[in-house]
């Protein structure tokens, strides 16, 4: 197990088709649905199933981002209107890998 800290770009997103495309399923990258305030998307350099902490909220890595933004963490909201009220931002980000 190894920890990591970094400052990151931190976004939302849902299950809908302009947060996941056309073809968007409502399922993560792990084959299961994911769950609001659990489920963040991460870059592809740390495995799936890694623990992410932001603030005092703790995530599990079970998706992953479009590789254009490969670089930021991507928090699973319920609907389109919650990821676009959260924005985009910039925090300090703990990833523990397995």
């Amino acid at each position: 197990m190894s920890t990591n800290i970094l400052t990151a770009i931190v976004s939302a997103y849902c299950a809908c088709t302009i947060c996941c495309g056309p073809n968007a399923k409502g399922i993560n990258a792990k084959g299961s649905k994911p769950n609001q305030g659990q489920s963040i998307a991460i870059p592809r350099r740390y495995p799936l199933g890694s623990r992410v902490r932001i603030g005092s909220m703790e995530f599990s890595g079970d998706d992953r981002l479009a590789r254009r933004y490969d670089n930021r963490f991507d928090i699973y909201m319920r609907d389109h209107r919650e990821a676009k009220k959260f924005g985009i931002r910039t925090n300090k980000v703990i990833i523990i890998t397995p």
